[in-house]
């Protein structure tokens, strides 16, 4: 499935059954949505944007990082450094004698071996769950291996112009997403990553990714689900948020500059759709970072997570045996709680423990209020600056007050930013009646490749 056959898919009018009205109503998406979604309000319809420019300096650097650079100097005499990276997707360059080399084949290529590996991994662990629902961390291979297919990794002669974007697209972020740290976001987190609040500024620059490249995963959101407003993703909640056959985020595809700060150039969203006969495709589409347009909202929240939440390392595999790559060998990896927990892949896991289930807190009206609130809201999950940690000692023990008198910022508490999930307030009033929300069925979704 090409790029724009994908988005063109993806952004069509979602299959809702019903409609959705008084605050809740989900505006059709018209035709260059997608473009909005991903790069912000006036991108406008079109084949290419001023992302094309975003991309090559992206693309100019993954050539390198992967070795295909290398490469090309090696055994073509051809200086990566030197090719009009600014101005033009470079795919294809000549040289000596008039050689022409695929530079797309060439970086996919470093990579063929890692990709065919964890495709074969995903074949013996297992099928993915049609609705792409409770995935765990050894998943991770199937929907990386699923971004590449076998006819991309053969050399083209470029002739088609409507093919050199997809392509250069694939290759640039197939390639990205096997030199990226892959990491995993449990479900019960998953929607409330996806809609978090817009950063503040501060938040925003004290950014710093664990890696140069960062591959983020989790079970599938809607996309209109990200695009919500408060209400509307109120609504959503309170319907029970089911995945069909409408488009979906899987994740995303982060970089970093070399001191760590969070590299805004480009980003990428795994955004799945199905095709026409109803199989399930996903792919990296770039991405702008913003606060005007969903889509860079979400690669925000993406890299919020990376920089300040606690990551789980990935378990470590036992020894090798003699044919580490055979499949017996992925078979008993991907039967143990290690192959489980992403060891294979090296995923890493947000370490998250679900709050317990209280019953709701029957709270009095306050004195001299006009009148009593009636109904409870829901707060979107957001981060904050500057809450105050208290300092413990080597048992465990707090050393001092952290808000009393006597608390001292650098002696008994220090401050963090911390992420607060989607949280309902007044649980012991009722929400606010709404217009009916239609639950998507499962069942409509056929099954996952």
């Amino acid at each position: 499935m090409s790029v724009r056959s994908l988005l063109d898919t993806a952004f069509a009018q979602p299959q809702v059954p019903g409609t959705r009205a008084g605050g809740t109503d989900f505006v059709p998406l018209e035709s260059g949505a997608w473009k909005e979604f991903l790069f912000g309000p006036g991108a406008g319809p079109g084949k290419t944007g001023s992302w094309d420019r975003q991309m090559a300096v992206l693309w100019k650097r993954v050539v390198s990082e992967c070795g295909a650079a290398q490469q090309l100097a090696t055994e073509h005499d051809v200086d990566w450094e030197q090719a009009p990276h600014e101005s033009k997707a470079v795919l294809a360059l000549a040289g000596p004698d008039n050689v022409v080399v695929d530079v797309a084949a060439a970086s996919l290529a470093t990579q063929r071996e890692r990709w065919e590996l964890e495709r074969r991994f995903a074949r013996i662990h297992r099928r993915l769950p049609a609705d792409l629902s409770c995935l765990v961390p050894a998943d991770v291979g199937a929907l990386r291996s699923g971004l590449l297919e076998e006819r991309d990794f053969r050399t083209s002669s470029y002739q088609l112009e409507r093919d050199r974007l997809g392509r250069w697209v694939r290759a640039l972020s197939g390639t990205a997403a096997y030199l990226a740290a892959a990491h995993m976001v449990p479900a019960p987190l998953a929607l409330d990553v996806v809609t978090t609040a817009p950063l503040d500024e501060q938040t925003r620059a004290a950014l710093r990714l664990p890696a140069p490249w960062s591959l983020i995963t989790h079970d599938a959101v809607p996309l209109r689900a990200a695009e919500a407003d408060d209400d509307e993703l109120a609504a959503l909640v309170e319907a029970g948020v089911c995945v069909g056959p409408e488009p979906v985020i899987l994740g995303g595809l982060l970089a970093a500059q070399p001191d760590g700060r969070l590299d805004t150039t480009s980003g990428f969203l795994l955004i799945s759709a199905l095709d026409a006969p109803g199989k399930r495709y996903w792919m990296l589409q770039p991405a702008t970072y913003g606060d005007d347009h969903a889509g860079g909202r979400v690669l925000y929240g993406y890299a919020a997570q990376l920089a300040f939440a606690r990551w789980t390392p990935p378990p470590v595999l036992p020894a090798p045996g003699a044919r580490p790559n055979s499949r017996s060998a992925l078979g008993r990896i991907a039967t143990s709680e290690v192959g489980r927990s992403g060891g294979f892949h090296g995923v890493r896991v947000l370490d998250f423990t679900p709050p317990p289930e209280e019953p709701p807190e029957e709270r009095p009206a306050p004195a001299g209020a006009r009148r009593p609130l009636e109904f409870g809201t829901w707060r979107r999950a957001h981060w904050k600056p500057g809450v105050r940690i208290g300092i413990r000692d080597s048992d465990g023990r707090l050393v001092g007050p952290v808000y009393k008198d006597g608390a001292v910022e650098g002696t008994t508490f220090t401050r963090e930013r911390r992420f607060f999930p989607r949280t309902r307030i007044r649980r012991d009033l009722p929400l606010a009646p709404t217009t009916t929300v239609y639950k998507l069925s499962n069942s409509a979704a056929p099954r996952g490749r």
